[in-house]
């Protein structure tokens, strides 16, 4: 089984990550590689840029470096192909290519347009090619990702970024990482918006506003997604009953989540649980990535499918190539001059 992807110090520059993963996970993030995205299957939202974004089945999306970004699943089981690609692969090739920032996301009106496509393409190519190590692969996956630069390059809009952050900027992404990292610990307990704040050391007025502008949500929002991503890892990890899961992840109380995930899912808790055996489950720790099988046979058609150049055509509408007579001649004469050439060197 294939699961992830990391590059290889002798095989590569700088630092690359390729994988599945099942998107289960929400928090507010960012590192300085870029992220490109494919949604393979199912339903999420993206919150990036003061933006909320719908991500449907094959939509592509990139998060440029050091871009504060969070995703949630609107359904069950959605699926996600994650690259994660050093910003120097670009000022290796190209050293005025320094900090650049794409604008790089689909939707429903151009995720079919050849320059998506393209980047579907190139990423499942290096997905399956990771899949093997060989020789061979190893040159397909490099070949893959070379063109998969050489498209974000020429197929989306691209701009230079300032060199170097301001001290603002810097500042905004620790006061907003130091507000999540006290509701992760607090999720559970009754949590209010003028306690962040103080958090943050700003006036609750501006501390709403702080917060929506930098996540792209409002806090109680974010809050909600946080208790309701823990509350799911118990609904789905353990035999405790829906109303000690509301009360454990900070619900007020059973209503409030039955109603927030019936909005989620399209259906009552009580239906998905009752059908839920946990002793299927293999263990996995609260918080952390879930990365999925890449040979798995869904997963891999998914990935067939994206990396194929064109369709196959069948053999029966296959005509067989007719060589024209006169390039024939010029390749037979091609031949015996080839073969006079080895003979003198005999």
């Amino acid at each position: 089984m294939k699961y992830i992807y990391t590059s290889n110090a002798h095989l590569w520059s700088f630092p690359l990550e390729l994988y599945v993963r099942d998107v289960n996970f929400f928090c507010f993030n960012w590192h300085p590689e870029y992220e490109l995205t494919i949604l393979l299957k199912g339903k999420v939202t993206l919150c990036m840029d003061g933006n909320i974004h719908k991500i449907r089945e094959n939509d592509v999306y990139l998060v440029n470096s050091n871009r504060g970004h969070a995703v949630v699943s609107e359904e069950k089981e959605s699926t996600a192909l994650v690259f994660h690609f050093s910003p120097e692969y670009f000022t290796q090739t190209e050293p005025s290519h320094t900090k650049l920032e794409f604008a790089c996301i689909s939707n429903q009106t151009n995720r079919d347009e050849q320059r998506f496509v393209a980047l579907r393409q190139y990423a499942a190519q290096m997905m399956l090619a990771a899949l093997f190590d060989t020789p061979s692969s190893r040159f397909i996956l490099r070949g893959a990702f070379n063109m998969l630069l050489g498209t974000l390059l020429s197929g989306f809009p691209v701009k230079q970024s300032p060199m170097i952050e301001s001290p603002r900027d810097r500042k905004n992404m620790k006061t907003i990482q130091t507000v999540t990292d006290w509701l992760e610990k607090n999720f559970d307990k009754k949590v209010t918006l003028g306690a962040a704040a103080k958090v943050a050391r700003y006036n609750r007025t501006y501390f709403s506003s702080f917060f929506r502008r930098n996540v792209g949500i409002s806090f109680y929002d974010y809050l909600t997604r946080i208790r309701f991503r823990h509350a799911m890892y118990q609904f789905n990890n353990t035999n405790h009953s829906l109303t000690d899961i509301a009360a454990d992840c900070g619900f007020p109380d059973l209503k409030t989540f039955s109603s927030y995930y019936k909005k989620t899912f399209h259906e009552p808790p009580s239906v998905q649980h009752r059908a839920i055996d946990t002793s299927s489950f293999a263990p996995v720790r609260e918080n952390e990535r879930i990365y999925l099988d890449t040979s798995a046979s869904d997963i891999e058609e998914k990935l067939r499918d994206f990396a194929r150049l064109n369709p196959p055509v069948p053999s029966s509408q296959l005509k067989p190539e007719v060589t024209p007579p006169d390039k024939f001649d010029r390749i037979v004469a091609l031949c015996e001059q080839l073969m006079a050439v080895a003979k003198q060197s005999c």
